[in-house]
């Protein structure tokens, strides 16, 4: 199982812009669990998906652990910081929403899973052969991105 840091800040944004672009393929793996597919893909979950930036922040602080305050340097230009600024300024004139928004979504999931059967076709990276959901595996559009 591979476990990530993605938070409710992330995924609330991930899904603002997944939803503005009605990306049926992602809007289909928004979950906290992802099972493992095909031969490669390992199972994900995502165990800080209901705190936000400001929770996990404050825990770290309060415990005296250290972490990285800046956005990840790969994220330069990413829509996905926008949609979070958005958020963060709806948030502010309604506490709540950002949560409200995420875990709505989460209650009515399955309406995308029901709509997309068949899109979710597991392929082979025309980079490295790994099995990815998309023509170029994330590790290799990640690659390309650092050594432009």
């Amino acid at each position: 199982v591979v476990a990530t840091g993605h938070n409710m800040d992330d995924e609330a944004s991930r899904l603002l812009g997944n939803i503005l672009k009605w990306d049926l393929t992602r809007l289909s793996k928004h979950e906290p669990v992802l099972k493992a597919e095909g031969n490669m893909l390992k199972k994900k979950v995502k165990p800080l998906m209901r705190l936000t930036d400001y929770e996990i922040a404050a825990y770290a602080l309060t415990n005296k652990i250290d972490y990285i305050q800046r956005e990840c340097p790969m994220s330069k230009g990413a829509t996905s910081i926008y949609y979070k600024d958005v958020l963060n300024r709806l948030e502010e004139k309604s506490p709540g929403t950002k949560q409200y928004f995420y875990l709505q979504f989460l209650k009515n999931a399955n309406i995308f899973k029901e709509n997309n059967t068949g899109i979710n076709k597991i392929k082979k990276c025309k980079v490295c052969g790994m099995e990815s959901f998309s023509e170029i595996c994330t590790y290799c559009r990640l690659m390309e991105k650092i050594n432009e």
